[in-house]
């Protein structure tokens, strides 16, 4: 018989406690940032202007860095729509949830705000969700929207949520419920717990998938957009030894939900594993604290689906997920929106 690991028997002791709520997270409330209300109703006031601005602005600019701007200047025959011009149609329809033929008639009324050369039907909008130089500069666009938080956001949590794709569901009723699951799509995102943007996305074809599986690409993508990993949070659904090396390898402390039955054994792992659960045993608290940073993930959520009320009207899958990448890029721009008139924040990519 060898001996027991004490380190093992507290952990396993606090992991029973957790599961009884025998440990009381006492939250730490000075950090909260207070509201400036003056500045909060500046916002309020001036968001259509300046997404109307940004929108214009962020897809021009997305056209220059991808080099895309010469594109429509060649070839034979009537030229086609440019494509960045279908870019801020979609980015436009999205925002005001509307259908293609009301989104034409707002792409007619702001074309010139928007800097649209002219006008074009509601197909040619439709059949845009599918055209790959929109999605090009919208995955451009997408990126561009992190710049001015780059530096600044050093904390982020993973979580998995439904976009539904019909008024009779609800994620937080229905997902359980396999009759129902496939009246949603299924959206894993990476946010920042600071200033709450999607900083990468998924939209797995199965409403069904576990959510562990996407979170390499997902951190990745996030390493790349941002300067600095300190932290990242989730809970059990993306605890493991795996996705513990993969926070380390960029940077950051791992702080996934601790389940019963695990063990400090590293098996494999480079020692981000062991380190977090060794972690918990010395400072519950202090563990708890970044932990929970992660409830950040779920006012996203809130603030996204209050914003889109309306259900994903696309019928065809591949236009559907590009629907919904196109609410993620409008919410981002959103809220960069109300950080700049509210907390001072550098736009880079503004023209005006």
């Amino acid at each position: 018989m060898g001996r027991t690991n004490p380190h093992q028997k507290i952990l396993d002791e606090y992991i029973e406690a957790l599961k009884n709520k025998e440990i009381e997270y006492v939250p730490k409330g000075e950090n909260e940032r207070s509201i400036n209300w003056s500045k909060y109703d500046e916002a309020q006031v001036n968001e259509l202007k300046d997404m109307l601005a940004f929108i214009g602005d962020v897809v021009d600019g997305a056209v220059l860095r991808l080099g895309l701007d010469e594109a429509n200047k060649v070839g034979r025959g009537r030229p086609p729509y440019p494509a960045e011009d279908l870019a801020k149609g979609i980015l436009l329809q999205q925002y005001f949830e509307v259908s293609n033929r009301v989104a034409v008639g707002f792409v007619d009324i702001f074309k010139e705000k928007l800097r649209i050369e002219r006008t074009y039907s509601y197909k040619t909008l439709e059949r845009a969700y599918e055209n790959p130089k929109v999605l090009m500069i919208l995955r451009e666009v997408f990126r561009m929207i992190q710049q001015p938080i780059r530096d600044k956001e050093y904390s982020f949590a993973p979580d998995g949520t439904g976009i539904p794709t019909s008024l009779k569901v609800n994620w937080s009723r229905d997902s359980v419920d396999d009759g129902y699951q496939y009246e949603f799509l299924k959206m894993i995102p990476i946010i920042g717990t600071t200033y709450h943007l999607i900083s990468a996305v998924e939209f797995p074809d199965n409403p069904a998938a576990h959510e562990s599986p996407y979170f390499k690409p997902l951190l990745e993508e996030t390493a790349a957009n941002y300067s600095s990993i300190e932290g990242v949070s989730g809970d059990a659904a993306y605890l493991s030894r795996d996705n513990c090396d993969l926070v380390a390898s960029v940077g950051g402390k791992p702080r996934f939900y601790p389940k019963e039955g695990i063990t400090l054994k590293m098996r494999g792992s480079l020692g981000a594993w062991t380190d977090m659960l060794l972690d918990f045993i010395d400072d519950p608290q202090q563990w708890l604290r970044d932990y929970y940073s992660r409830s950040n993930a779920e006012s996203v959520f809130s603030a996204f689906k209050r914003k889109f009320l309306a259900p994903l009207r696309k019928f065809l899958h591949f236009r559907r997920k590009a629907e919904a990448f196109t609410r993620v890029c409008d919410y981002n721009l959103r809220r960069v929106s109300r950080l700049r008139r509210m907390e001072g924040l550098k736009v880079p990519w503004i023209l005006s």
